[in-house]
């Protein structure tokens, strides 16, 4: 996945702006015989299986034989055309108070030729008039910037003080030493009152999320969906009306025919423990002959390539910079798992300052304890639901309060809130809801989305909740849910049409007749001893996929010698992206691709022609330059649905234009499409001969016909469906761009959209659309005497849809189950002063699931028999709901309710219910 992209910025805006992009892509310069693994298989495609499978990873052998694909690999001496010299080292000091204003820095415990060579300080970037990006916006009131300013107090624990920049590797390595924990080298003034942090009314992230809904029967009364967002303490004509229905909703509780449940559940903060810590390498070359800028040169492991291209170019943006930028090249390379933990960190940011300001190259490397000082964390929460059920035991009403504590700066927390927010209702048909989630600042290491963004913590408290009303109402837990499940033609919180196959009551009488369940009292009685208590949870989740509005591309191009190369925006976070998206080529080409390059946008920018500066009156979808995203961060949970689907249709589109069409002249008689097949890498048709692709890729070049298609693809609630003329010929596709390549040629000719079939109108308000369900069976043994609990069997069902590749959808689940396990009883990392802003932390006090922690001989997986054509994005939704049913697991077995993560066994030796 090793990607490089060169462009400069006025290119850059103008690819923004008006598409008119010209793009030199190469690939990062190799260092030994396999650097660019990331883009180029394994020797004679060994990964590759049949059409349409693949034996192992297509990075599988570079990453087992340790070749050079993360950026904490290379070195500036591996990078083709930098400065043969020593590389410049960049250190960064954060502070580790709130409460007390920076005074600077002292540097005396260095000895003179240990000095670092630049300081960079809040002034200087400030003088610079350096531009921040809004993922760096502090709380109401407090100062912005990535570093704290002398005199002000930090905004968070752990926030950057300074960067400093040494000559070369052993001067950092003896510095760092010598400054990493030494408490004199940030220095403090008096103590003062952090008023912000004082009140705990610090208002949320801008927006904060409501939803309010009321149904009666199939009648939709209110919802977002229905009349758009509101906010009940808003003063709008929809605010007014979701008061009204909110007072409706309050008065369900107090009915004399409901039992009303309420509970307050928290969760901590998380680090996503990468298996590399972030690192990379930066260049500011220096302007050359007619340049009106230097040429700024990035390695990153990235989450998000658009992103830090568009941060990156700000940064410098401002008329008044005496840093002057014409040039990025970003060297994409894998990212060492992800996860959401690398989306918009500040690694990009940190990297292109001291490139700009180093003299030379410059590599960032922070070791675990910066990490967990630095990167981004996942959202602890208290969440509060209450619900209202009937004496049919159906759910009346609900409503649920969820606070996510936030870091010091917003990232994405406003939409992890909103996503916690969406999956308020749980799994569940309920006809009146009010839901409130908000993302309030705290003075923690900055979070965002990674590991389930909002769902976690969300499902924790619903499905808990549940657990105990069931035990109070004496029903059984998963027959007072199946009650209640949401089915097709039902509609979520935001009042969205479900309208795909709902498989939750499927999961539901499933469990429910599993021996692990259907048995669990007998054999509690048969395990219970007087050391140890046998226990058997089960919870539920319909956690969504996507964002709501995702836009994804892809291009599939075909060599003279019949070999596939495949570019997408899509990035691989450990999840096996590469190679669902390098076989997924098989079924129009009859082949898997032999390559892939992953994470590039810029070329698209051209190649599509979409305009993101299109006034407000020409976008719209009659117009074929419009699209409504035309691209944004990878997430895990995109592949197996959205980037697949692009994928597919680039194929598709190829063998349309260019495959057939070739194969026709061949044959010299104009066969069908639907009467044609691929068989042992040929193209067949009855009474024909058998086509090999390379024959016909070679055919096409000589030609000069179509040999590459690049697509772009828009999804809200359903896909944008497009008509193009290609050659004449009409061709119709779910997707809302399309650009074709003949042989022979650089340059993509782009296919106006026509004949549009957009979105539905109020798609934007659905909040989601697509879900994977998945419920999970927990088994656990409780030693009375230490309180330490073990998860002795996980069994989770799931609608997985089509399945890409078997053993990816397997390692996905295996993994989702760690860190389920980890999030219900290990993993932990305080939030204020004690936690990861003070430096300190490190592996030996964060505890990970390990071999011994996972039930490896009784973990299973059970897919429901697919009736969906299409993969699902379903790497959250495995996540989801180990962690209640493991602790719904653990109260069965010690006879006690637990409310907060992780459940310690100091928590179980305790012997008080929560409050």
């Amino acid at each position: 996945m090793t990607l490089r992209f060169l462009q400069n910025r006025r290119e850059f805006l103008q690819s923004v702006g008006a598409a008119g992009l010209t793009v030199i892509y190469t690939r990062l310069a190799e260092a030994g015989p396999a650097a660019d693994t990331a883009q180029q298989a394994a020797p004679a495609n060994t990964w590759s299986g049949p059409p349409g499978k693949a034996r192992y990873r297509i990075e599988g052998v570079p990453k087992v034989t340790g070749a050079k694909i993360y950026a904490r690999d290379f070195r500036a001496r591996d990078m083709e055309g930098w400065p043969a010299g020593p590389e410049r080292y960049a250190l960064v000091l954060r502070t580790t108070v709130v409460d007390r204003p920076f005074q600077g820095i002292d540097l005396s415990v260095l000895p003179p030729e240990l000095l670092p060579q630049q300081i960079i300080t809040a002034e200087k970037l400030a003088d610079d008039k350096i531009t921040f990006p809004s993922s760096m916006t502090p709380p109401v009131g407090r100062p912005g910037g990535l570093l704290v300013a002398q005199g002000k107090l930090p905004v968070y624990f752990g926030q950057p003080a300074v960067i400093l920049i040494f000559t070369d590797f052993a001067t950092w390595r003896q510095a760092s030493r010598r400054l990493q924990f030494h408490k004199g080298v940030v220095k403090y003034g008096p103590a003062a009152d952090p008023d912000m942090w004082a009140s705990p009314q610090q208002p949320p992230y801008s927006p904060p999320t409501y939803l309010t809904r009321v149904a009666k029967g199939k009648q939709e009364l209110f919802s977002q969906v229905k009349d758009g967002q509101s906010n009940p303490t808003g003063s709008a004509p929809v605010d007014r009306e979701a008061r009204k229905w909110r007072a409706d909703i309050k008065a369900e509780f107090n009915q004399s025919d409901v039992t009303t449940f309420t509970g307050t559940y928290d969760t901590q903060v998380l680090d996503p423990v990468f298996m590399e810590p972030e690192a990379g390498l930066g260049w500011l070359e220096p302007a050359k002959d007619g340049q009106t800028g230097g040429t700024l040169h990035l390695v990153l492991g990235t989450q998000s390539t658009n992103g830090d291209f568009q941060t990156t170019l700000n940064l410098f943006s401002n008329a008044g910079c005496p840093v002057q930028v014409s040039t990025i090249v970003l060297n994409s390379c894998y990212p060492g798992g992800g996860f959401g933990g690398r989306d918009v960190s500040t690694v990009p940011v940190i990297m292109a300052l001291a490139a700009a300001y180093a003299g030379g190259p410059v590599r960032l490397a922070y070791d675990r304890y910066e990490q967990f000082q630095s990167g981004l964390k996942q959202l602890g929460a208290t969440v509060t639901p209450r619900l209202a059920i009937g004496r049919d035991g159906r759910f009346r009403a609900i409503e649920y309060d969820m606070v996510l504590k936030a870091g010091g700066n917003n990232n994405y927390s406003q939409w992890v809130a909103q996503l916690a927010a969406y999956c308020g209702g749980g799994s569940y048909d309920i006809d009146k809801v009010a839901i409130n989630a908000g993302a309030r600042p705290t003075p923690g290491v900055v979070a965002g989305s990674m590991r389930g963004f909002g769902g976690p913590q969300a499902f924790f408290g619903i499905e808990c909740l549940i657990d105990e009303a069931a035990e109070t109402l004496k029903i059984d837990p998963i027959a007072l849910r199946l009650r209640n499940v949401l089915k097709t033609g039902d509609r979520t919180v935001t009042g969205a049409p479900i309208e795909q196959a709902m498989r939750l009551k499927d999961i539901c009488e499933r469990a429910a007749a599993t021996p692990l369940w259907a048995d669990r009292a007998a054999e509690k009685q048969r395990r219970d001893t007087a050391t140890l208590a046998y226990g058997v949870g089960f919870a539920l989740s319909n956690q969504a996929f996507g964002t709501g509005g995702d836009g994804v591309m892809a291009e599939v191009s075909l060599a003279p010698d019949g070999r596939i190369t495949m570019s997408t925006n899509a990035v691989d976070m450990g999840n096996g992206s590469a190679t669902s998206l390098a076989v997924s080529t098989a079924a129009a080409l009859g082949a898997n691709a032999d390559a892939i390059a992953m994470g590039k946008v810029v070329p698209f920018v051209a190649g599509l022609g979409f305009d993101s500066t299109l006034p407000a009156s020409e976008q719209v979808w009659t117009n074929p330059r419009y699209t409504a995203s035309f691209s944004m961060s990878s997430s895990a949970c995109l592949t197996g649905f959205h980037q697949v689907h692009a994928a597919e249709q680039a194929a598709r589109m190829l063998f349309l234009t260019g495959i057939l069409p070739t194969a026709r002249v061949l044959w010299r008689a104009r066969v069908a499409a639907d009467k044609v097949r691929w068989k042992d890498g040929a193209l067949t048709a009855r009474g024909r001969r058998p086509l090999p692709l390379a024959e016909i890729a070679a055919a096409a070049h000589a030609r000069k016909g179509v040999v590459g298609a690049m697509v772009h693809a828009y999804n809200q609630a359903r896909w944008v469906v497009g008509t193009y003329t290609v050659d004449g010929v009409r061709h119709t596709g779910p997707i809302d761009g399309l650009s074709t390549r003949l042989g022979g040629e650089a340059n993509w000719r782009i296919h106006d959209r026509q004949d549009t079939k957009p979105p539905p109108a109020n798609g934007y308000l659905y909040g989601r659309s697509h879900y994977a369900p998945s419920g999970t069976l927990a088994a656990v043994e409780v030693n009375r005497d230490t309180g330490a609990a073990r998860v002795i069997a996980l069994h989770t069902y799931l609608d997985s849809g089509r399945v890409i590749q078997p053993d990816l959808l397997t390692g996905q689940y295996e993994g989702g189950a760690a860190m389920g396990i980890g999030y219900a009883l290990l993993e932990n990392l305080p939030l204020l002063k004690e936690g990861g802003g003070s430096g300190r932390w490190n592996l030996d006090r964060y505890s990970v699931p390990l071999a011994g922690d996972v039930p490896l001989d009784r973990l299973t997986l059970e897919l429901l028999g697919t009736e969906d054509a299409n993969g699902k994005g379903i790497a959250e939704a495995v996540l989801c709901p180990i962690a209640p049913a493991i602790v719904n697991a653990i109260a069965h077995a010690v006879g006690r309710r637990f409310r907060s993560l992780p459940v310690t066994a100091a928590d179980i030796r305790q012997k008080k219910e929560p409050a």
